[in-house]
């Protein structure tokens, strides 16, 4: 399931944390929102530094944590998907009502576009997050910045090989 950005940072230049790229989304929905809103926020975030990658996924139950040193990170990877075939038939299905479908077709779509950034660790594990644009925090991230985020550990991985 993707998540809503609620913190993009990526940088090739590191923020004060020593971060490059920070990440931190939640569950989508309204009551999600409600929840992060009253202290309750089952978040997952993404932390790349010079020397690490760090993976946390919250959720109600617990958190765990994941600490990966940038020396085994064999690969960066980033797509994206978006939802065409389900918006198409939205608006066909809804379009007899009012013409409703003109307006819930392309809404489903424009929400529903989801990016995903991920790296694969040489123990073959694959750390993911799928993400899409997030109203309520008015997060729109766009495929040039999941790039972004890729190009800078690239650049990471590159410079722990030299």
């Amino acid at each position: 399931m993707a998540l809503v950005i609620k913190k993009w940072y990526a940088s090739h230049m590191a923020n004060p944390q020593g971060n490059y790229v920070h990440l931190v989304g939640r569950e989508a929905g309204l009551f999600a929102w409600f929840l992060s809103l009253i202290g309750i926020d089952p978040t997952t975030e993404i932390e790349i530094k010079e020397n690490l990658i760090i993976f946390t996924a919250g959720s109600l139950s617990g958190r765990e944590k994941r600490v990966i040193p940038m020396k085994s990170v064999c690969s960066a990877y980033y797509g994206y998907k978006k939802p065409w075939q389900a918006a198409l038939l939205i608006g066909i299905l809804l379009l007899p009502f009012f013409g409703l479908g003109l307006i819930a077709g392309p809404l489903y779509y424009f929400l529903n576009k989801e990016l995903t950034v991920g790296v694969v660790e040489t123990s073959s594990w694959v750390g993911g997050f799928s993400f899409k644009r997030s109203v309520i925090e008015g997060q729109n991230i766009d495929e040039q910045n999941a790039y972004e985020v890729i190009d800078i550990i690239r650049s990471l991985i590159e410079n722990k090989t030299a």
